[in-house]
């Protein structure tokens, strides 16, 4: 656990450091290719964070608090389990598994066994004002979907959005911290020298979402806003359990921004709509 502790301390010396440039945390959800009828929406977030000084050391308090508080859970259940005379049941062998794996905030992890801990995370992360959370989303069902444009270079198409997103929502130098995706061995284009052309962009460095509580934070918000777009088109249904607990998750985002469970973070008739509070929460439909 010392590893993200380590990753964070620095990102904070440096940006102490360099007091006008404040860190943007990049994500992504869903995929280009494939079925649109299982993947039809694809989604970049970025996370502008202005001071990074107390909200940091908040976050991962409470993290490792949760991940303390698992291990007394995991271990008070293999007693249980120890004193009866009948074997584990799935749902037990899954928590205790579950419970001894490193854990990251993935909006698709959401359970009911750890739901009040993505709630708990998020009222955090809107308890500390001027924050800016900015979401563009592209839905695959648009008549002009096609990657035809980039030649057929899903590399080549990700990096474009990254960068419409970012020219879109920056106002201020920032360093750019981007979820990891691989570059393809035969593309030519570096997603650092992509997001760099940006005026606003000082820097990119491409990590691992473990390494940073900002990211996983991304993921979240995020999948809110493509489970929302999703749910817009009755895509669970009314029947699913897990989508119910991620849908107590998007609409706890949705009391934060003073919306209403109905409202829509993007309604089928809207490219954009945006929400002021303390915060900056904005989401964009992707144009093709």
């Amino acid at each position: 656990m010392a590893y993200p502790r380590l990753i964070a301390l620095a990102l904070k010396v440096w940006f102490n450091a360099h007091m006008k440039v404040c860190p943007v945390f990049i994500d992504e959800t869903g995929i280009l290719s494939g079925q649109i009828s299982q993947q039809p929406i694809y989604g970049i977030g970025a996370l502008v964070v202005p001071d990074t000084r107390k909200i940091t050391d908040s976050l991962y308090r409470l993290h490792f608090n949760f991940v303390s508080s698992r291990s007394v859970e995991r271990n008070q259940l293999r007693k249980n389990i120890g004193k009866r005379d009948t074997p584990p049941t799935l749902s037990e062998i899954d928590r205790l598994m579950w419970s001894t794996r490193h854990h990251e905030y993935k909006f698709t992890d959401i359970t009911r066994f750890n739901l009040q801990q993505y709630i708990d995370i998020l009222n955090l992360y809107f308890s500390f004002p001027n924050l800016e959370f900015h979401a563009l989303a592209l839905d695959k069902h648009d008549p002009g979907f096609g990657l035809d444009k980039w030649g057929y270079d899903e590399w080549k198409a990700y990096a474009s959005f990254a960068k419409e997103l970012l020219k879109r929502s920056l106002h201020r130098d920032v360093f750019a911290i981007v979820d990891l995706q691989g570059k393809p061995d035969k593309s030519p284009e570096y997603l650092e020298d992509v997001l760099c052309s940006v005026e606003w962009v000082k820097g990119c460095l491409r990590a691992t979402s473990d390494m940073s509580i900002y990211l996983q934070i991304v993921d979240a918000l995020l999948g809110c806003v493509q489970f929302d777009l999703k749910d817009q088109r009755n895509y669970y249904g009314t029947t699913s359990r897990r989508a119910q607990e991620k849908r107590e998750v998007v609409n706890f985002v949705k009391s934060k921004l003073g919306m209403s469970p109905g409202e829509r973070f993007l309604p089928s008739d809207c490219s954009f709509k945006q929400w002021e509070t303390a915060h900056i929460f904005k989401v964009w439909k992707g144009e093709w």
